[in-house]
Protein backbone atom coordinates (compact mmCIF):
# COMPACT_ATOMS: atom_id res chain seq x y z
CA UNK A 1 0.00 0.00 0.00
CA UNK A 2 1.57 3.28 -1.07
CA UNK A 3 1.91 5.76 1.37
CA UNK A 4 0.00 8.43 -1.04
CA UNK A 5 -3.07 5.86 -0.74
CA UNK A 6 -2.92 6.29 3.15
CA UNK A 7 -2.88 9.71 3.48
CA UNK A 8 -5.70 10.45 1.61
CA UNK A 9 -7.83 8.66 3.30
CA UNK A 10 -6.91 8.64 7.29
CA UNK A 11 -5.96 12.65 6.95
CA UNK A 12 -8.86 15.05 6.32
CA UNK A 13 -7.90 17.90 3.77
CA UNK A 14 -10.00 20.32 6.21
CA UNK A 15 -7.79 19.66 9.03
CA UNK A 16 -4.94 20.71 6.91
CA UNK A 17 -6.65 23.99 5.98
CA UNK A 18 -7.28 24.51 9.72
CA UNK A 19 -3.95 24.09 10.68
CA UNK A 20 -2.73 26.29 7.52
CA UNK A 21 -4.93 29.40 8.85
CA UNK A 22 -4.07 29.10 12.31
CA UNK A 23 -0.30 29.20 10.75
CA UNK A 24 -0.81 32.31 8.59
CA UNK A 25 -3.03 34.29 11.12
CA UNK A 26 0.47 33.40 13.65
CA UNK A 27 2.85 35.18 10.81
CA UNK A 28 0.43 37.71 9.89
CA UNK A 29 -0.01 38.48 13.88
CA UNK A 30 3.96 38.36 14.69
CA UNK A 31 4.73 40.71 11.31
CA UNK A 32 2.55 42.72 12.47
CA UNK A 33 3.80 43.10 16.04
CA UNK A 34 7.53 43.58 14.60
CA UNK A 35 6.57 45.69 12.17
CA UNK A 36 4.61 48.54 13.99
CA UNK A 37 6.36 48.23 17.37
CA UNK A 38 3.41 47.77 19.18
CA UNK A 39 4.20 44.41 21.17
CA UNK A 40 4.99 46.05 24.01
CA UNK A 41 2.25 48.33 24.22
CA UNK A 42 -0.20 45.33 23.68
CA UNK A 43 -2.67 44.63 27.53
CA UNK A 44 -2.90 41.32 29.17
CA UNK A 45 -5.84 40.43 26.59
CA UNK A 46 -4.10 41.25 24.05
CA UNK A 47 -1.12 39.21 25.34
CA UNK A 48 -3.22 36.35 25.41
CA UNK A 49 -4.65 35.93 22.41
CA UNK A 50 -1.14 36.30 21.13
CA UNK A 51 0.48 33.41 23.32
CA UNK A 52 -2.56 31.35 22.42
CA UNK A 53 -2.26 31.98 18.56
CA UNK A 54 1.70 30.95 18.92
CA UNK A 55 0.58 28.11 20.82
CA UNK A 56 -2.10 26.61 18.51
CA UNK A 57 0.58 27.26 15.66
CA UNK A 58 3.16 25.39 17.30
CA UNK A 59 0.12 22.50 18.32
CA UNK A 60 -0.60 22.63 14.25
CA UNK A 61 2.62 21.86 12.85
CA UNK A 62 3.29 19.22 15.28
CA UNK A 63 0.32 17.73 13.94
CA UNK A 64 0.98 18.05 10.56
CA UNK A 65 4.62 16.29 11.08
CA UNK A 66 3.07 13.52 13.20
CA UNK A 67 -0.14 12.53 11.20
CA UNK A 68 2.77 12.60 8.01
CA UNK A 69 5.17 10.37 10.11
CA UNK A 70 2.57 8.06 11.19
CA UNK A 71 0.90 7.73 7.42
CA UNK A 72 4.63 6.45 7.01
CA UNK A 73 5.59 4.23 9.03
CA UNK A 74 2.27 2.20 8.74
CA UNK A 75 3.09 2.23 4.68
CA UNK A 76 6.25 0.86 5.82
CA UNK A 77 4.98 -1.68 8.40
CA UNK A 78 1.90 -2.61 5.79
CA UNK A 79 4.40 -3.40 3.55
CA UNK A 80 6.81 -5.29 5.56
CA UNK A 81 4.20 -7.19 7.53
CA UNK A 82 0.74 -7.38 6.36
CA UNK A 83 0.92 -6.88 2.14
CA UNK A 84 -0.58 -10.43 2.41
CA UNK A 85 -3.91 -9.75 3.93
CA UNK A 86 -7.08 -8.28 2.40
CA UNK A 87 -7.46 -4.29 3.30
CA UNK A 88 -10.65 -2.38 3.68
CA UNK A 89 -11.27 1.02 4.10
CA UNK A 90 -14.21 1.96 6.98
CA UNK A 91 -15.65 4.36 8.66
CA UNK A 92 -15.97 3.98 12.65
CA UNK A 93 -17.28 5.76 15.95
CA UNK A 94 -14.56 6.99 18.35
CA UNK A 95 -16.38 7.78 21.61
CA UNK A 96 -13.93 9.42 24.04
CA UNK A 97 -13.58 8.77 27.58
CA UNK A 98 -16.19 11.39 29.96
CA UNK A 99 -13.93 14.15 31.44
CA UNK A 100 -14.22 17.05 34.02
CA UNK A 101 -14.49 20.63 34.11
CA UNK A 102 -14.48 23.34 36.77
CA UNK A 103 -18.13 24.85 36.20
CA UNK A 104 -18.12 28.63 36.13
CA UNK A 105 -19.10 30.46 39.60
CA UNK A 106 -19.14 27.05 41.26
CA UNK A 107 -17.01 24.93 43.75
CA UNK A 108 -17.94 22.07 41.71
CA UNK A 109 -16.51 19.88 38.68
CA UNK A 110 -18.96 18.70 35.82
CA UNK A 111 -18.81 15.48 34.03
CA UNK A 112 -18.66 16.00 30.42
CA UNK A 113 -19.74 13.10 28.27
CA UNK A 114 -18.21 13.85 24.57
CA UNK A 115 -20.26 12.28 21.68
CA UNK A 116 -19.40 9.68 19.44
CA UNK A 117 -17.37 10.99 16.48
CA UNK A 118 -17.06 9.18 12.97
CA UNK A 119 -13.78 9.32 11.66
CA UNK A 120 -11.94 7.47 8.48
CA UNK A 121 -10.05 4.15 9.06
CA UNK A 122 -8.11 1.09 7.65
CA UNK A 123 -8.99 -2.12 8.81
CA UNK A 124 -7.59 -5.93 8.41
CA UNK A 125 -8.98 -8.60 10.18
CA UNK A 126 -8.42 -12.44 10.38
CA UNK A 127 -8.91 -14.85 12.84
CA UNK A 128 -5.77 -13.85 14.97
CA UNK A 129 -6.02 -10.07 15.11
CA UNK A 130 -8.17 -7.23 14.10
CA UNK A 131 -5.90 -3.89 13.11
CA UNK A 132 -7.62 -0.35 12.94
CA UNK A 133 -5.47 2.21 11.76
CA UNK A 134 -7.31 6.09 12.24
CA UNK A 135 -7.42 9.46 13.42
CA UNK A 136 -8.92 11.98 16.28
CA UNK A 137 -9.71 15.15 17.03
CA UNK A 138 -7.60 17.05 19.08
CA UNK A 139 -8.44 20.11 20.87
CA UNK A 140 -11.72 20.07 18.35
CA UNK A 141 -10.27 21.58 15.74
CA UNK A 142 -7.11 19.65 15.09
CA UNK A 143 -6.52 15.93 13.30
CA UNK A 144 -3.88 13.17 15.15
CA UNK A 145 -3.57 10.24 13.77
CA UNK A 146 -2.45 7.28 16.12
CA UNK A 147 -0.68 4.54 16.17
CA UNK A 148 -2.20 1.31 14.90
CA UNK A 149 -3.94 -0.51 17.25
CA UNK A 150 -3.93 -4.02 16.49
CA UNK A 151 -6.52 -6.09 18.68
CA UNK A 152 -5.02 -9.73 19.48
CA UNK A 153 -7.59 -12.53 19.55
CA UNK A 154 -5.28 -15.48 20.09
CA UNK A 155 -2.38 -16.13 22.26
CA UNK A 156 0.13 -15.55 19.58
CA UNK A 157 2.68 -12.57 19.44
CA UNK A 158 2.71 -10.25 17.23
CA UNK A 159 4.46 -7.21 16.41
CA UNK A 160 5.58 -6.82 20.14
CA UNK A 161 8.50 -5.17 19.70
CA UNK A 162 7.28 -2.44 16.90
CA UNK A 163 7.47 0.96 18.29
CA UNK A 164 5.56 1.65 15.51
CA UNK A 165 1.99 -0.12 16.29
CA UNK A 166 -0.22 -0.38 19.41
CA UNK A 167 -0.98 -3.75 20.30
CA UNK A 168 -3.92 -4.62 22.92
CA UNK A 169 -4.57 -7.98 24.34
CA UNK A 170 -6.82 -7.01 27.52
CA UNK A 171 -10.35 -6.02 25.44
CA UNK A 172 -13.76 -6.61 25.27
CA UNK A 173 -15.85 -7.20 21.51
CA UNK A 174 -19.89 -6.73 21.62
CA UNK A 175 -21.88 -7.37 18.87
CA UNK A 176 -25.08 -4.97 18.51
CA UNK A 177 -27.61 -4.34 16.03
CA UNK A 178 -25.57 -1.46 14.46
CA UNK A 179 -22.38 -3.01 14.68
CA UNK A 180 -19.31 -4.27 16.90
CA UNK A 181 -18.47 -2.24 19.94
CA UNK A 182 -15.09 -2.73 20.83
CA UNK A 183 -13.91 -1.48 25.08
CA UNK A 184 -10.41 -1.59 26.01
CA UNK A 185 -8.37 0.56 27.91
CA UNK A 186 -5.51 2.92 26.56
CA UNK A 187 -3.30 5.85 26.67
CA UNK A 188 -5.57 8.00 23.91
CA UNK A 189 -8.48 8.79 26.09
CA UNK A 190 -10.87 6.29 23.75
CA UNK A 191 -13.63 4.68 25.61
CA UNK A 192 -14.79 2.41 22.99
CA UNK A 193 -14.45 2.29 19.38
CA UNK A 194 -17.91 1.51 17.56
CA UNK A 195 -17.22 -0.73 13.75
CA UNK A 196 -20.65 -0.78 11.66
CA UNK A 197 -21.80 -3.79 10.26
CA UNK A 198 -21.33 -2.84 6.51
CA UNK A 199 -17.61 -2.05 5.42
CA UNK A 200 -17.55 0.98 3.15
CA UNK A 201 -14.59 0.63 0.69
CA UNK A 202 -12.60 -1.35 -0.41
CA UNK A 203 -8.36 -0.55 -0.96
Amino acid sequence: MLYSEIKKYIINKQYYWICSAIILISLIFSYWNIDSNTFSLLDFRNMVAVLLIFWLSILSIGCIVINICRCRNFSKFYNNYLNKYHVEFNIIEIEKEAFKVQAPYQSYNATLHPSPKSTNAIYIETDDFLLLFFSIQYLGILQLVLKPFIFIKTDKDFYKKNKSVNVIRDFKMVETERGRVIIFRNKCEIKKIMIPNQIKTKL
